[in-house]
């Protein structure tokens, strides 16, 4: 003996089964231009976000390379040995201020990545090594004044 069903669940599956075959479909042929044109922003709008982007990354690593600058400037003496103070030890709160940048590009660079922006994903790719290497040279530093 079969189950009953009601009416609006066969209906309700058949409807599933269709919209779950016609995008896939789409996604894989790419058969209607409107389904390749909602797949990712325009080309114009991945530009100027890349554009915006990279100079808001260029203005936090300029200043985080003021701040390593500053730092590595208040940590050296006045060139008398004797009058040179202990250091209490590394900083985790400058740690953490010099990962945090290499942080949130890698983050960004994945979310443009997965927004389908290719051109905004490869300028915060750029960033996110440029910030890498400025986090190595700031934690290197850090380490060296502790």
């Amino acid at each position: 003996m079969t189950e009953w069903r009601p009416p609006w669940c066969s209906r309700a599956v058949a409807r599933f089964e269709g919209i779950r075959k016609n995008t896939g479909n789409r996604w894989r042929y790419g058969e209607d231009e409107t389904s390749a044109r909602a797949a990712g922003p325009s080309r114009l709008t991945d530009v100027v976000v890349a554009l915006l982007l990279a100079v808001a990354d260029a203005l936090a690593l300029a200043g985080i390379a003021l701040i390593m600058v500053l730092a590595g400037l208040a940590s050296t003496g006045d060139g008398l040995s004797g009058a040179q103070r202990p250091h209490p030890g590394v900083s985790f709160s400058g740690l953490a201020l010099a990962w945090a940048i290499p942080a949130a590009l890698a983050v960004s660079t994945f979310v443009h990545a997965r927004l389908r922006m290719p051109i905004a994903a490869t300028v915060q790719g750029l960033f996110l090594i440029v910030g890498i290497v400025l986090a190595l040279a700031e934690t290197n530093m850090l380490l060296s004044i502790a």
